[in-house]
C-alpha cells in the first residue's frame, strides 16, 4: 500500500522543450527569478512558486539556499558550485544538478536572454471565508450528522424521484464544497485557478482549482480540504429529518469523498495534517545520471514518508469497513451476517480462484513485457550493424560557419583569427548519418575531426569485447588528434554518430602545419605523457578525451626525494596528488597504515571538504606525482558533472559516509 503521488498536492509544471543538459550545466548563465513566492511548509520543506507560470518546486532548506546563490547576479552552474564547495555549503551533487534543471524547467531559474515564459493568470475571487470558522462548522456538523444517523437510521430510496433528489443534492454539495474551499483559500492568500463545470464524473459539479493552498502552509491545506466536505456533512445532518430515503445516497457520497485511492478531500485532509510534499530532487528525474532505474528506485524508497504511509493504511482499512457497512443496508443484513453468508456460499474459494487468475495474468504480462524489453535491447545493440548506412559524403558549408565552429573549439582558443581562418579553409565538411562508425579503436588514423553539427559518442573496447560509452561530443569538440600525436598513429577510442551530423575533417599534413607548428613541441610531449598515463589507470579509465586533456593541462609533474613529506596530518592541504611513479607511505600516529603506488591518489577529500589532512604522506622511494592546485582541481571538477560525480563517489566511499554536505573544520582559504 503506497500513498498516491504528491504531484496532485503540488500541481505539475508545464511541459517545456527538453534542455541541452551539458550546455545548461556548463556555460549558460542563470539568475533567480524575482517573481517568486516562498512558503515554509514545515521545518524540512520549502515550497517555491514561480507566480506568472504557476509552477512549483518542493525543496529542503539547504536546497533553497543553493538556488538563492543565483539571486545576486547571473552565474553559471560551475561558478555557483565552485563557490558552494569553497564555502562548505555544497549539497550532494546529484541533488544539486537535479534541482538546477527542475528550477530552470519551472521558470524559477531563468537563463540570461531566455524569452518570457507563458503566463497562467489566477482567477479574480472576491469572496472569502475564515478557515478556522469553517473548521468549527465542520466539527459541529459532523456531530449533528452522527446524531441524525442514530435518531433517523438510513432508509433505502424507494422511488426514482428519491434517487434523483439524492443525486442532485450530492452534486450540489460537491459544487458548494469547491466554492467554499476557494473562499477559504483566498482568505489565506492562496490563488484560485480554472473555475469550470466538470461533467465527466459520477457527480457532475462546478469545480475550482484550489491546489495553490499549499502556498498557505499546512493549516491552509487542512482547512481547504475540510471546506470541501463541509456542505455535504451539513446536508447529512439535516436531510435524514426531512426525508430519510435520501440520506443513504448522501452517506454513499460521503464515503466516495473519503476514498483513500484518489486525491479525495478526505485524503487531502489526512496528507495536509500528517504528510509533507516529496522533495522534487528525489522524483521524476531530469538529470541524466539520476535516471538510472536502480538509483531512481532507491531514491523513491528513501523519500517514502513511513509515518504517513501507516496512517494512510489505517485510513484504507477504516474506509473499507465503512463500505462494508454501507453495503449491508441494501442487503438488509449486518456485517456479521454478510460474512457468514459469504463463507457458507464458498465465497472464499471463488476469491482464491480470482486471486490465482489475477496472479497468472500478472506473470504472463510480466513475461511478455520482459520479452519485449529484451527484444528492444537486442534490436538497439544490433541496429548499427544490421542497418545499412549511407556512405560519408562531402557537404557544402559556408566559410563563415566553418570559421565559427573552429572559433568555438577549445583546442583553438589560443589561436588568432587569421590562424583559425586558415584552419577552417583546410577543413573538409563531411555529412555522416546516424550510427555510422567514424573511427574505430586500434586502426591507423591520419585525420582529425571537429564536430560541426549533431552529436557523436566516444566508445572504448573493454576486455569482454563489448564497447563502453565514454563521452558525448557536440559542436566544437575535437577527436582523432591522439592518433596524430602518438608514435603508433593508432586510434585510442572508437567514435560513432548518434545523430545525422556534419564533421570537419583535417588531414595530418594540414594539422601538423597549422596546429602543431603553433604549439610548443615540449608542451605537446608533456601533455601526451600525462594523457597516456591517465589512459591506463583506473581513476581516469572512463574519462572523456577532453577531460583527460583538461586535467593534463592543469597538472604539473613534480619529483620528490626519499623521506620528503608531501602532506602532514592536521595541516591544511592545497593540492590533489596523483602518483605517477615511485612509492609513498601513509602514516597515522607515527605508524604506517598503507602504501601508495603508481595510479593511486590522495588529497581530494581535504580539498573538497576544505578541511585539514587526516594522515601524513612520506616518500619511500624516489617518486613523481601529477600535482594539481586546489583552485585548478575544483575548476576541473565543477566544469564536468561526470567528473564531479566520480570524485564524490570515490571520496564518499573512502570516508564511509557522504562527503556532501560537508562536515568537519574549515580553514576557508584557497591559494594558488
Amino acid at each position: 500500500m503506497t500513498a498516491p503521488a504528491p504531484h496532485d498536492v503540488i500541481p505539475p509544471p508545464q511541459t517545456l522543450a527538453k534542455p541541452n543538459q551539458t550546455e545548461l550545466l556548463s556555460v549558460v548563465s542563470f539568475q533567480l527569478s524575482t517573481q517568486l513566492r516562498i512558503t515554509t511548509f514545515d521545518k524540512e520543506h520549502v515550497v517555491v512558486k514561480y507566480e506568472p507560470g504557476r509552477t512549483y518546486l518542493a525543496l529542503s532548506p539547504a536546497q533553497w539556499k543553493v538556488l538563492q546563490s543565483f539571486a545576486q547576479r547571473a552565474s553559471t552552474v560551475p561558478q555557483v558550485l565552485f563557490e558552494l564547495i569553497s564555502s562548505r555549503r555544497c549539497i550532494p551533487l546529484r541533488e544539486f544538478y537535479e534541482i538546477i534543471l527542475k528550477a530552470h524547467e519551472r521558470g524559477i531559474l531563468q537563463a540570461v536572454g531566455e524569452p518570457a515564459r507563458p503566463e497562467v493568470p489566477a482567477t479574480t475571487w472576491a469572496s472569502r471565508a475564515s478557515g478556522r470558522k469553517v473548521r468549527t462548522m465542520v466539527i459541529v456538523a459532523a456531530v449533528g450528522a452522527v446524531v441524525a444517523m442514530v435518531l433517523r437510521p438510513f432508509a433505502l430510496p424507494v422511488s426514482a424521484l428519491e434517487l434523483a433528489a439524492g443525486w442532485a443534492i450530492a452534486c450540489a454539495t460537491t459544487s458548494l464544497g469547491y466554492l467554499l474551499a476557494a473562499c477559504v483559500a483566498r482568505d489565506e492568500d492562496a490563488e484560485i485557478y480554472q473555475p469550470h463545470w466538470h461533467g465527466r464524473t459520477l457527480f457532475p459539479h462546478y469545480r475550482v482549482d484550489v491546489d495553490d493552498a499549499v502556498m498557505g502552509g499546512r493549516e491552509t491545506v487542512v482547512n481547504v480540504a475540510m471546506a470541501r466536505l463541509a456542505p455535504l456533512i451539513v446536508a447529512m445532518g439535516i436531510v435524514p429529518f426531512l426525508h430519510p430515503g435520501i440520506s443513504f445516497l448522501l452517506f454513499c457520497t460521503f464515503i466516495f469523498h473519503l476514498s483513500p485511492f484518489w486525491w479525495s478531500p478526505g485524503l487531502r485532509f489526512l496528507h495536509g495534517r500528517y504528510g509533507s510534499p516529496i522533495l522534487d530532487a528525489f522524483r521524476s528525474f531530469l538529470f541524466t545520471p539520476n535516471r538510472n532505474a536502480w538509483f531512481a528506485l532507491r531514491s523513491r524508497l528513501r523519500a517514502v514518508d513511513i509515518k504517513f504511509l501507516n496512517i494512510h493504511l489505517g485510513m484504507t482499512v477504516g474506509w473499507l469497513v465503512l463500505v462494508l457497512l454501507a453495503g449491508s443496508l441494501p442487503l438488509r443484513a449486518n456485517a456479521l451476517e454478510l460474512w457468514q453468508a459469504y463463507t457458507s456460499a464458498n465465497g472464499l474459494h471463488f476469491t482464491a480462484l480470482a486471486m490465482l487468475t489475477l496472479l497468472g495474468l500478472m506473470v504472463v504480462g510480466s513475461t511478455l513485457t520482459g520479452m519485449w524489453l529484451l527484444s528492444s535491447a537486442i534490436a538497439t545493440k544490433l541496429g548499427p550493424f544490421l542497418r545499412r548506412t549511407l556512405p560519408v559524403a562531402t557537404v557544402a558549408v559556408s566559410p563563415e560557419l566553418l570559421e565559427e565552429t573552429v572559433r568555438e573549439s577549445l583546442l583553438f582558443k589560443g589561436f588568432s583569427r587569421e590562424e583559425r581562418a586558415r584552419i577552417a579553409a583546410t577543413a573538409r565538411p563531411l555529412e555522416v548519418t546516424k550510427d555510422t562508425m567514424v573511427v574505430r579503436e586500434g586502426e591507423v588514423g591520419s585525420t582529425v575531426y571537429i564536430v560541426h553539427s549533431g552529436k557523436v559518442e566516444v566508445l572504448r573496447d573493454t576486455d569482454s569485447g563489448r564497447r563502453e560509452w565514454v563521452a558525448t561530443l557536440e559542436r566544437g569538440d575535437v577527436f582523432g588528434e591522439r592518433a596524430l600525436l602518438e608514435t603508433s598513429g593508432r586510434r585510442t577510442r572508437s567514435v560513432r554518430a548518434t545523430s545525422n551530423c556534419v564533421l570537419l575533417e583535417i588531414e595530418r599534413s594540414d594539422f601538423e602545419a597549422l596546429v602543431l607548428s603553433r604549439l610548443n613541441r615540449t608542451q605537446i610531449e608533456d601533455i601526451l605523457q600525462k594523457v597516456a598515463f591517465l589512459d591506463r589507470i583506473d581513476l581516469s579509465a572512463t574519462w572523456s578525451p577532453q577531460a583527460m586533456f583538461s586535467f593534463a593541462q592543469r597538472a604539473i609533474i613534480q619529483s620528490f626525494d626519499v623521506g620528503e613529506t608531501l602532506i602532514r596530518a592536521n595541516d591544511d592541504n592545497q593540492y590533489f596528488f596523483l602518483l605517477y611513479e615511485g612509492e609513498l607511505s601513509v602514516r597515522q600516529n607515527q605508524k604506517e597504515v598503507a602504501r601508495l603506488r603508481s595510479g593511486d591518489f590522495f588529497g581530494e577529500i581535504s580539498v573538497l571538504q576544505n578541511s585539514t589532512a587526516t594522515a601524513t604522506i612520506v616518500v619511500r622511494t624516489p617518486a613523481k606525482c601529477l600535482v594539481v592546485a586546489k583552485r585548478e582541481f575544483l575548476q576541473f571538477l565543477v566544469n564536468d558533472f561526470y567528473i564531479g560525480l566520480h570524485f564524490e563517489q570515490i571520496s564518499s566511499s573512502r570516508l564511509g559516509e557522504p562527503i556532501f554536505p560537508l562536515q568537519g573544520r574549515s580553514f576557508d582559504v584557497i591559494r594558488g
